[in-house]
């Protein structure tokens, strides 16, 4: 199945639920892949206990991932939403409220936010400025659209007694960044070319810390200090 999938076109295998998950993405040409996914390269052994659909799922987003760091790009564990323009995401550990804190944003703005993925986003760096692309690796819920958004902003999340957030130095947000990264790598070359993305990313994007309970004023302060680092950032 021929896809367009963060400005590339892929070729995905259509097993494992593969082509119901990658439907918004769809490309109707005959064009060649910029990324072609392999179901024969598939390694169901790295995920016992898994299902057959959740297997191709893991692995196909695998080598997506691989594959995408050849155009500038990474995958974040994280989810994804846009307000006004800007992209936003929030990452961190499973369990560290992800999914809570962009529903808080959608409660908080109405229609204005958009959560366009709740996993894995893919970014990009294009003509010196970073995108945030939804993709077909949305997690359990799939919530996903087709979307490309300039990046903003990065925020990880941490649960706490009350609000507040703070600006990670570069050194402190490349460890966060690439903790929630593909980062078990085969390849010297392949490692070193994550480390070279993420040190970009985080020298170009403001990356953050918010600590914080389930609660409206939550998703203000994180909007208004990102939004606000944002604008320095674009002078």
């Amino acid at each position: 199945m021929l896809c367009k999938i963060a400005d590339l076109l892929v070729q995905v295998p259509e097993s494992g639920g593969m082509q119901q998950r990658c439907q918004k993405y769809a490309f109707d040409g005959d064009k060649t892949a910029d990324i072609i996914i392999s179901e024969a390269q598939y390694r169901p052994d790295n995920w016992p206990g898994l299902s057959g659909n959740d297997v191709c799922y893991m692995e196909s987003g695998a080598q997506f991932h691989l594959q995408l760091m050849r155009y500038n790009g990474i995958m974040l564990h994280a989810s994804a939403v846009a307000v006004d323009g800007k992209a936003y995401l929030f990452s961190g550990p499973s369990g560290t409220g992800k999914s809570t804190h962009t529903r808080l944003w959608q409660q908080t703005f109405g229609e204005r936010a958009q959560v366009f993925n709740d996993d894995k986003p893919a970014l990009r760096r294009m003509d010196g400025k970073w995108y945030a692309y939804g993709t077909p690796w949305c997690g359990k819920d799939g919530i996903n659209l087709n979307m490309r958004v300039p990046l903003a902003g990065i925020c990880f999340l941490k649960q706490a007694k009350e609000n507040s957030i703070v600006r990670l130095t570069n050194k402190e947000a490349v460890y966060r960044v690439f903790s929630q990264t593909l980062h078990r790598f085969y390849r010297q070359e392949n490692l070193d070319l994550m480390l070279s993305h993420v040190d970009k990313l985080v020298r170009e994007v403001p990356v953050f810390e918010l600590h914080n309970l389930p609660e409206p004023a939550a998703a203000q302060l994180s909007y208004e200090t990102m939004c606000k680092a944002a604008q320095e950032v674009e002078g």
